[in-house]
């Protein structure tokens, strides 16, 4: 199969150069691949209302003159995005692979999210390779060009914006077949078991795997393993289509 696409969707504080593993792997296996900067990043648009609505409005209005993307990833809020583009509109995507999303964002936490994320906006270069020192030199320079090229008001609003975070009632209207890459719940993960256990549960076309050693962007905490199960899912869809890939595993439920 020919002619597959792809829309790859960052997360906060992020931008589009951070998916430069992703989309090298792909275009070489001969997808089109799309990497846009979200709003209120990199070169994305600045001012407006940082909703998951209208995040979602600018991928809905990503799509292919084709049809569908053949599959969209979403990391971290990324993935929230695209669970809410997909929800609203099904024939969006074939196929979705969320990447440790963040579904869910109690109350509790949000605050100390928020402020952590602001506080990374001012992150030098060698404070990005102290914190992810196991990362490939290009994570890092990527990581830091996104923080700086983020505008700190869209990071907040996107915290404001969207209260209650919640994306758990929008897993159930998904039609895609969808693979959740969390990270390890030893290490650090926005998409631990308990939330599984609901999203599965929610939705018998999700599969959920973890990365082991991997914290919240196993992409780039383990690009290897990472990868590999993006290819999987990928291949799967040019030679078995999506039904076979409609199954769920219990593996990964320890607390």
């Amino acid at each position: 199969m020919t002619n597959r696409s792809a829309l790859l969707v960052h997360g906060l504080g992020s931008a589009a150069g951070t998916w430069w593993r992703f989309e090298e792997e792909l275009q070489a296996m001969g997808w089109s691949v799309a990497a846009p900067d979200l709003r209120g990043h990199g070169a994305g648009t600045r001012g407006g209302a940082s909703r998951h609505d209208d995040y979602a409005d600018d991928v809905l209005a990503l799509r292919p003159a084709s049809g569908p993307w053949d599959v969209v990833v979403g990391h971290s809020l990324g993935g929230a995005i695209a669970v809410r583009a997909a929800a609203r509109d099904t024939s969006w995507a074939r196929q979705l692979v969320l990447i440790d999303p963040v579904l869910r964002l109690d109350e509790g936490v949000r605050a100390d999210t928020r402020r952590q994320e602001l506080i990374a906006l001012e992150s030098s270069l060698e404070q990005v390779v102290a914190e992810q020192p196991h990362w490939d030199a290009r994570d890092h320079a990527e990581r830091f060009v996104g923080l700086q090229a983020a505008d700190p008001a869209a990071v907040a609003a996107t915290f404001d914006d969207n209260d209650p975070w919640d994306r758990l009632a929008d897993v159930a209207a998904l039609r895609a077949p969808t693979l959740i890459i969390a990270g390890d719940p030893k290490v650090f993960t926005v998409f631990g078991p308990s939330i599984a256990r609901e999203v599965l549960g929610a939705n018998s076309r999700v599969r959920y795997e973890t990365v082991a050693g991997a914290g919240h962007s196993p992409h780039r905490d383990c690009p290897g393993a990472t990868s590999a199960l993006l290819r999987e899912w990928v291949d799967n869809l040019a030679t078995s289509g999506a039904s076979a890939r409609r199954r769920r595993t219990g593996e990964h439920f320890e607390e």
